[in-house]
């Protein structure tokens, strides 16, 4: 996997875990009682979150234009796979996931921080399941 193809891949990761914690903590500030102080709270998640993808949508569009290019200049380097197809290192996964399980036991249970890890987890949890079939089936 060349440079350009691995930071798509991770752009779009981050995209759309991004995207999905976006929802959650939105599903959840929704069941919220005008006055209590988490609805705040979690609108402030919202906001950071909604930059973030912003952040995220402008960079995944940058590599997509260097792609291009190196594709329609038949460059070596060019990627060959869809977005998709283009694997993470399981160690890398691993790394992001037992971060996630350590910053998950420290975070306060039902805040904006607990949400947003949990889908962090369940993603690596996935996504590593995924790495681990596709090495054993090689």
């Amino acid at each position: 996997m060349n440079d350009t193809a691995g930071a798509l891949r991770t752009t779009s990761d981050t995209l759309l875990r991004d995207l999905e914690v976006l929802s959650e903590i939105e599903d959840e500030k929704r069941s919220i009682e005008p006055g209590d102080p988490r609805l705040v709270e979690l609108a402030a998640r919202v906001e950071e979150l909604a930059a973030r993808v912003l952040d995220s949508s402008r960079r995944q569009r940058t590599l997509t234009e260097s792609v291009h290019r190196q594709v329609e200049a038949g460059l070596p380097e060019a990627p060959t796979t869809s977005i998709e197809a283009t694997p993470r290192a399981m160690a890398t996964i691993l790394a992001e996931w037992r971060d996630g399980e350590r910053r998950l036991a420290a975070a306060e249970p039902g805040s904006p921080e607990a949400i947003e890890t949990e889908a962090l987890v369940e993603s690596c949890r996935a996504e590593y399941r995924r790495a681990y079939d596709a090495a054993d089936r090689r």
